[in-house]
């Protein structure tokens, strides 16, 4: 139940489509990416802030099995780029997302066919986890189109979950994924004796990103993040993601 202040995000607010087809969140020579990342939803960020405009595209990736996304390759990112561990960047292109960085940063990328195991059964586990996660998420997409609303089943009568959990304002200080890796990032200091602080990572350029929205992973399949945190920096047309598990 909510009250008057509080949106009900088990209903598609404004400005949001869910599951968007691939060829609209993707630029055309990077399509491969939906076979490791889940476009959710696509936004209409001028209902974030006013002063923005264009679509963004809300993704999960289907790593980790275990751990963290990136971390079977042991990517830690590059000079000027926004891949790294747990952290995934890409540019805005006419309303499409280019990687910011090298596909194979996804272990069951096929550039990364010889790569070895990180330990016994990774590879073999990581694509029983892949085909699961797959069939997860299409069943939550045929869930959707009957019944117009984000649902589990989890062996249990269907129930309605929230379709995004938070959209702008600030996120937590506090939350795992700030110090999970290391990312630059400029933290706005609001009460220290409690902790509580504003974080905004930077860009490569020292630009600001900003919260557009989060949302659990698990909401749309059987795996997921327990946040995917979306960010975005309007000077450059960039938008970043991190992962946040309790």
């Amino acid at each position: 139940m909510t009250d008057d202040h509080t949106p009900d995000f088990t209903k598609v607010p404004t400005g949001m489509l869910p599951f968007p087809p691939v060829e609209d969140v993707f630029v055309a020579d990077q399509l491969e990416l939906a076979n490791h990342l889940h476009p959710l939803f696509s936004l209409d960020i001028s209902t974030v802030n006013p002063e923005w405009s264009g679509v963004l595209h809300m993704l999960s990736p289907l790593e980790p099995y275990e751990g963290l996304v990136g971390e079977l390759t042991e990517w830690d990112g590059c000079q000027g780029c926004l891949l790294k561990t747990n952290w995934i960047g890409f540019k805005v292109e006419q309303g499409r997302y280019r990687l910011c960085g090298d596909p194979r940063y996804f272990f069951l990328h096929e550039g990364n066919a010889q790569l070895a195991d990180p330990h016994p059964e990774a590879r073999a586990d990581l694509e029983r986890h892949y085909a699961d996660q797959h069939s997860a998420f299409a069943a939550t997409v045929e869930r959707f189109k009957t019944s117009g609303v984000l649902a589990r089943e989890d062996g249990e009568p269907l129930y309605a979950v929230e379709s995004v959990a938070q959209l702008g304002g600030e996120v937590d200080g506090c939350a795992n994924w700030v110090e999970a890796v290391e990312f630059p990032m400029h933290i706005v200091e609001l009460d220290p004796d409690r902790g509580d602080s504003n974080v905004y990572p930077l860009s490569p350029a020292n630009n600001r990103f900003f919260h557009v929205a989060s949302v659990p992973g698990w909401h749309y399949r059987t795996a997921g993040a327990d946040m995917i945190v979306m960010f975005y920096e309007p000077i450059e047309g960039l938008v970043l993601f991190t992962f946040d598990y309790s």
